[in-house]
């Protein structure tokens, strides 16, 4: 995978090539909350994090069109990735290589 946006669309499980799937999905129509569930190559679930994104450690809740990452559980494999709600109730999934963010603490 490299660093350009890939795209790709649809309903239930949308294949990410290059990282794994992922699978959007809503309480209703008309308001409630947006969740997903995403696994990598290999079908072992991804971890996300993002200011937007909360749940998991299978099933995290996001907000449309706000950006997230997700990874496998070593955080060597890991997106970029935004999730758009279309027309029909599909949806569009725009990803990209991402870095996970290291542990960090006081410098």
């Amino acid at each position: 995978m490299d660093d350009e946006w890939q795209v790709v669309e649809g309903t239930g499980w949308i294949a990410m090539p290059g990282f794994g799937r992922i699978a959007p999905r809503r309480d209703n129509v008309a308001g409630g909350r947006q969740y997903f569930t995403a696994h990598v190559d290999g079908d072992e679930y991804a971890t996300a994090s993002g200011a937007e994104v909360t749940g998991g450690p299978e099933t995290y809740y996001f907000e449309f069109d706000q950006p997230f990452l997700l990874a496998d559980r070593t955080r060597e494999q890991c997106v970029e990735a935004t999730i758009s709600l279309l027309v029909g109730g599909r949806y569009a999934v725009k990803y990209r290589k991402g870095q996970w963010p290291s542990g960090g603490g006081a410098w």
